[in-house]
Parts: structure tokens; C-alpha cells; sequence
């Protein structure tokens, strides 16, 4: 979940057509509260099931809710948007690869490191298990997402920047493929095929988990869970080149909100039905179901004037999605349940404690890490 980008300003009602790569876009911003909130109701401990009924269904549509395809297509979208050079269809950074890799590390690893260090000290003290100098390795790389074991440990949501610095790793790569004739759709296919052969090749070693199920490899790889990035550096060339047009009506949104709060509730009524997480029919919906409403929900707020655009464009709105990726690392695991301790058990007091929490991280630790360690100094952060 990549951290905010530095850009110019663009009036929240203006005209969306074509942009420069770096513009801002403040309702994609608003968004990523919305998408830090659906993670947190995910991860909310909501009790024991309630008999058939309403109440049983509803509890299975919110534990079924996931932020995390929206803030992948985010992330596909401004790197595509940034670094993709229009004129020759390559992946071109300023400054040069150094610091492009500089910088997107910049974004992420910071504020990570620190919060993983507060984290097993608190294992330390608590003396789980979990408090070793390789388990502490396995996080402080990265590498722990590749094990099924292991991709829980720590900051247990924060396996998922172990796919983030994937893409960020291939995609000049993937983007070279593309200037080079592989269709950005033909892509996932290849990346599934090799998330495949490393399964079979490294599943039978038992080793860790490494790679050691085609469902593990599927919800917890970048190439098992690729298809959220492409959808997203493909809007970015049709909203680069002004191919997305200017619909009438919110039709876009409208379209790509219902097909989400569809898709979830399809989701929750197949946990409801087989009790298993990877079920193919649950596999399909999160991995391309999800993926495909989110696009919608994206291409409406690039293209069109709704009163949700408005809304994700308010000031707070875009307090929360600055925050949010320091929401996403505190809402969760020992760092938070040490904090829900003191408070009582109430989502939204709860929600609004690691709130704020999250937004006083973001400005006093967060954003000064950033600019510091990017390659170059860095105007505030403005843009998920």
C-alpha cells in the first residue's frame, strides 16, 4: 500500500480529460479511506456467528468486505501514471532507476521498519513465540510474504507490502514486455502461469510454506494477484490519453459501487455456503471480481462529476486518505489490540481512536520520513 505522492493540484469539479502524469487526483485520495476502512471491518473481531437470519448474513457481508484490491489498482494507476512514458509506451523514471527505487521505498519502508521494531518488542515483553531474530529478519525484508507459514507474523495485514515491492520491482519490466508487444492482458496470464510452475517446483520441498499451495500463491502473491495493477496502468493510458471519455451521468460510479457491494455480498453468501476461504468460486470473485468493480468504481471518479467525487475531494476526506497507510499498519495486531485493551469494545470508538492516532503518525513521523529519505527533497504529500 503505497505511501502519498508529491503532485500539482487539480480543482476537485474541474474537467478530468487529459491530465499531466502527475496531477493530483484528490477523490482518488478520499478513496483510500474508504478502502483503509473495508481492511479495518475485515480484521474487526466481530464475535460469535448470530443464528440464520439477518444478522448472520450481515456479519458475513462485513467480514467479507476488502480494501486491498483498490489500493492495488491505486497503486497500478499512479506508478503507470508517473513513470510511463506516453510518447514510446517504456517505463522511463526521473532521476534514473537509483531513484526510482529510492523513492518507492522511501514510501513504504520507513514507517514500516519503525512499526515492526515497536512490534516484536511488544512480542519481546509479551514472550510469544513470535519474538525471534528470524522471524524479525523474515519482516524487516519482506520476505515472510512468500511464506505461508510465516505471512501472518508481526504486523500480521502487512503481508501484502511484500506484493506491493514486487510490482514495484517488475514494473519496469512489465512495462517493457508491453512496449515490446505483450498486451497488458496477456500479462496476468503469464505471471499466473509462473506462480504456478514455482508451486509445483517448490511446494514439495515442505519448506516453510514457501510457495506452498496454489491457493496461498493465488490471495497472498503479486503473481497470483497481479490482475489489480494492470487494470490500473491500463486506466492510467486511457486517462493519460483522454480515452476515457466524459459520461453524462455518474453512471461509471453508480455501476462500479453496486458491482462491489454485489460481489461482497457473493462473497459472504459462499463463506456462508462452504466455509472456506479457498473455495475456487471465493478465488474468482476476489481475484477478478473485485478487481473488475473497483476498475468501474476508478474509471467513473476519473471521468465523471458525482456527488461521491465531491465527497472523497472534501478536506477530510483527504486527511483520512493521507493517513491511511499509517491506518493500515495500526489498525491491526499488537500494536492496536494493546491499544483496544483501554478502550471498550465499541467499533466506531474504536475506529475513531486509531484514527487519530494513525493521522498524528502520518504528519509527525510518516511525511517527514518520506521526504528524507526520498531522492530528492519533496513538497508535502498529497496524493495516495
Amino acid at each position: 500500500m503505497p505511501a502519498a505522492e508529491p503532485s500539482a493540484s487539480v480543482a476537485p469539479g474541474a474537467p478530468l480529460g487529459r491530465q499531466q502524469s502527475g496531477g493530483y487526483l484528490p477523490a482518488l485520495t478520499g478513496l483510500r479511506a474508504i478502502a483503509a476502512w473495508l481492511v479495518f471491518f475485515n480484521h474487526y473481531p466481530l464475535g460469535p456467528l448470530p443464528p440464520p437470519g439477518s444478522a448472520r448474513a450481515f456479519q458475513y457481508f462485513v467480514d467479507e468486505s476488502h480494501g486491498l484490491p483498490l489500493l492495488l489498482l491505486l497503486s497500478g494507476f499512479l506508478i503507470a501514471l508517473r513513470y510511463d512514458n506516453a510518447s514510446t509506451g517504456s517505463f522511463s523514471p526521473r532521476g534514473g532507476w537509483k531513484s526510482y527505487l529510492q523513492n518507492r521505498l522511501a514510501r513504504v519502508y520507513p514507517l514500516y521498519a519503525l512499526l515492526t521494531l515497536a512490534t516484536f518488542g511488544l512480542l519481546w515483553h509479551w514472550r510469544s513465540p513470535q519474538a525471534t531474530p528470524a522471524h524479525l529478519l523474515l519482516n524487516l525484508s519482506l520476505l515472510r510474504g512468500f511464506f505461508d507459514e510465516y505471512k501472518f507474523t508481526g504486523i500480521g495485514q502487512a503481508w501484502s507490502l511484500t506484493l506491493l515491492e514486487c510490482f514495484y520491482l517488475a514494473a519496469p519490466l512489465l512495462m517493457a514486455l508491453r512496449a515490446r508487444g505483450v498486451a497488458l492482458w496477456l500479462q496476468p496470464l503469464l505471471l499466473l502461469a509462473m506462480g504456478a510452475g514455482l508451486v509445483a517446483l517448490l511446494a514439495p520441498l515442505n519448506w516453510h510454506g514457501l510457495f506452498g499451495s496454489y491457493p496461498f500463491m493465488l490471495s497472498y502473491t503479486f503473481l497470483g494477484h497481479s490482475m489489480e495493477f494492470f487494470i490500473g496502468a491500463w486506466l492510467a493510458g486511457r486517462y493519460r490519453s483522454g480515452r476515457l471519455g466524459s459520461p453524462s451521468g455518474p453512471w461509471r460510479t453508480i455501476g462500479g459501487v453496486a458491482l462491489w457491494v454485489a460481489v461482497t455480498a457473493g462473497l459472504g453468501l459462499t463463506q456462508a455456503q462452504f466455509h472456506n476461504p479457498d473455495h475456487p468460486l471465493t478465488l474468482v470473485l476476489n481475484l477478478v471480481g473485485l478487481p473488475a468493480a473497483g476498475g468501474l468504481l476508478f474509471a467513473g471518479l476519473l471521468s465523471e462529476v458525482s456527488w461521491f467525487r465531491h465527497l472523497l475531494s472534501s478536506s477530510l476526506f483527504q486527511k483520512l486518505g493521507r493517513s491511511s497507510y499509517a491506518f493500515y499498519l495500526l489498525h491491526a495486531g499488537p500494536l492496536a489490540f494493546w491499544v483496544y485493551d483501554w478502550l471498550p469494545g465499541i467499533w466506531w470508538l474504536q475506529l475513531m481512536a486509531v484514527q487519530a492516532v494513525s493521522y498524528g503518525t502520518y504528519q509527525v513521523v510518516e511525511a517527514p520520513l518520506q521526504r528524507l529519505f526520498s531522492a530528492r527533497k519533496l513538497k508535502p504529500l498529497h496524493v495516495a
